[in-house]
């Protein structure tokens, strides 16, 4: 099993917030679409080796592609693949981007799943952020979808917001719940260098928020998921049972998945694999067949890390018979003595020989896994 990713780079407006590679200069479509088809005949030995299950379009925003555009895309890896049927097809889209004409466009290419990023249900909100939509056109693009039958949708929301109560916080839950959507990906408010969020912080104009603050904001997220019908699979993620991401699953339990686009990133289950981070330059060294990408091949070391980074983010934890197959003497003993902290702390406890953060801990999760972490000098 496999999963594919494409970066799609283009936004017609840059958020205060995301680090991720995008450009708002549209006029380099044509050529990104030329070289990702190149891209992918070019890893048509992936696709051989490894039946795709996932595909995944993220960005930037996919939705600035036009169904005439994506079907390109499509129709090219029917050409690169025996039996090109991935079970789930998701599609992360803008609220304001979400018509009638385009959804049916997507089902008919084969899309089934809609990521859709609505952050807040305050325009005061959307506005700051710098966000092409407001609150209507959110709830709009959600009727739009369910009017066609998609049923598979999740929304993204920010707590930790600077200017954001926890009342307001209560009431952005309350509406996603209300709206019964399929999965709900919520993710702490993070200063990024390189973002306007992160000028503001450093000039004093915004300030963190203090972690009592996040905390309550994050427990009163999973307590209100939890009561109504939701599974919190991942710590930043809730779905409705049998409705988590497959894609996103893949990444964490270390299935191989494949990237095409600037920025992309690749595993092939023992090497990392990443794409330049510039489209222009991406699309330079595809046409002159030269070399895209950078690799690392994972270190003993590397892979322990993983392990317990991707597995304690999860409800099922880590695998402790995994563990002990993929990690040498030294590595298990190790983990070993610094757990007994862990669990002695009440941060994690033991279920079927997984390892797993205890629920009233899940906030200080990365904290956890930091402390787990091999370093080495």
């Amino acid at each position: 099993m496999a999963g594919i990713y494409i970066h799609v780079p283009f936004c017609y407006s840059r958020c205060s917030y995301c680090d991720f590679y995008k450009t708002t200069d549209q006029s380099l479509k044509y050529e990104y679409i030329k070289a990702i088809c190149k891209e992918i005949d070019l890893n048509s030995q992936f696709f051989l080796n490894n039946p795709v299950t996932t595909l995944y379009f993220g960005g930037g925003t996919p939705s600035t592609l036009s169904c005439k555009e994506l079907a390109i895309i499509f129709e090219n890896f029917k050409r690169a693949t025996k039996d090109f049927a991935p079970r789930e097809i998701t599609m992360e889209v803008n609220p304001d981007d979400v018509t009638d004409a385009y959804v049916e466009g997507l089902i008919r290419l084969g899309v089934n799943r809609i990521s859709m990023g609505i952050q807040s249900f305050f325009d005061d909100h959307l506005r700051q952020m710098n966000r092409r939509h407001n609150s209507s056109q959110a709830i709009d693009a959600i009727r739009i979808l369910k009017a066609h039958g998609i049923k598979n949708i999740s929304i993204d929301l920010i707590y930790g917001l600077p200017y954001m109560s926890f009342d307001q916080w209560k009431s952005n839950v309350q509406k996603a719940i209300a709206l019964d959507v399929a999965h709900v990906s919520a993710y702490h408010l993070t200063f990024e260098k390189g973002t306007p969020y992160y000028d503001y912080l450093q000039k004093g104009i915004f300030s963190e928020l203090e972690e009592e603050d996040s905390v309550q904001q994050f427990e009163y997220l999973v307590e209100q998921m939890n009561q109504n019908g939701f599974v919190n699979y991942e710590i930043s993620n809730f779905c409705k049972p049998g409705l988590q991401s497959n894609h996103n699953s893949n990444y964490w339990t270390g299935e191989k998945y494949l990237g095409l686009g600037p920025s992309a990133h690749s595993f092939d289950g023992t090497k990392r694999l990443w794409n330049v981070r510039n489209l222009q330059k991406y699309c330079q060294l595809i046409n002159k067949d030269e070399c895209y990408y950078e690799e690392e091949i994972l270190t003993r070391v590397d892979r322990y890390n993983e392990l317990i980074m991707l597995g304690l983010r999860t409800i099922e934890g880590i695998d402790g018979i995994q563990l002990q197959m993929v990690c040498d003497t030294e590595l298990n003993t190790y983990f070993q003595r610094e757990v007994k902290h862990q669990i002695e702390q009440g941060n994690i406890k033991i279920v079927d020989n997984y390892y797993r953060v205890t629920d009233d801990k899940r906030f200080i999760t990365d904290r956890i896994i930091s402390e787990l972490f091999f370093i080495t000098d």
